[in-house]
């Protein structure tokens, strides 16, 4: 597989980074070669807009099975987060923008309604998403498509280590960076009242199994690197720190 021919197609999770990680994708590439609104019915709008042989990188809010839609090799990347945390973020994330489609909805539930109301986004979202199975999860089939078709699975945790290593298998340039979309003033998990946080550890027994799993693979890779880029990643890392 030729870097010019494959596609890489980016599975954004919500909550996991993903508006800082597009705006660092947008800068390898030209604006014809990117498309980011990737949910399964805004193909006919990209056929419409752009011209699908020229494009070197898709994404959004998608699921595993996207790639059918395409006649081209192609590689997965994504990053995963602590599935306690994403959700809760998710939640104050919605509860504080009167814009966003769902706060109709959620702006007068508790975090424990919105659990109860919402189970595609507060129950094993990352196993649907990364699964391709959207109302029954398949956490072995998860950790099948992480090991085989996905090239870098990343971790909120561990930004800068994932895209360092996104960096270097996709032969990246410039991948400085400031956060994007940050919800801010929410209360940590550790605040959170033990019913919710032992709702959320019973709705997301697959998703806290596959971070996990995602957790030992990313260590593989980063176990992997030569001793330069080791040293690389380091004096990045020591960088955002400054």
């Amino acid at each position: 597989m030729t870097a010019e021919k494959r596609l890489l197609i980016y599975m954004h999770i919500p909550k996991t980074g993903g508006t800082t990680l597009k705006n660092i994708i947008k800068k390898q590439y030209h604006s014809k070669e990117v498309w980011f609104h990737m949910e399964k019915d805004m193909i006919p709008k990209l056929k419409e807009k752009r011209k699908i042989d020229q494009l070197k990188c898709v994404g959004g809010h998608c699921w595993y099975g996207l790639h059918e839609y395409f006649k081209r090799p192609y590689q997965y990347f994504t990053i995963l987060r602590n599935p306690i945390d994403r959700i809760v973020s998710e939640y104050y994330y919605i509860l504080r923008r009167p814009h966003h489609k769902a706060y109709p909805q959620v702006q007068n539930m508790s975090l424990m309604e919105f659990i109860h109301h919402f189970p595609l986004k507060s129950s094993n979202q990352q196993t649907r998403r990364i699964s391709g199975c959207i109302h029954e999860p398949d956490l072995d089939l998860a950790k099948k498509n992480l090991q085989n078709n996905f090239t870098v699975a990343g971790l909120s945790e561990m930004f800068d280590e994932s895209i360092f290593l996104m960096k270097k298998t996709f032969n990246w340039g410039d991948i400085s960076y400031s956060k994007e979309n940050v919800t801010n003033n929410r209360p940590s998990v550790t605040d959170m009242p033990k019913d919710i946080l032992s709702e959320l550890e019973k709705r997301n027994e697959m998703d806290l199994e596959l971070y996990t799993f995602t957790k030992e693979l990313l260590a593989v890779k980063l176990e992997s690197l030569d001793s330069d880029s080791k040293q690389e990643l380091e004096m990045f890392k020591a960088g955002k720190q400054d």
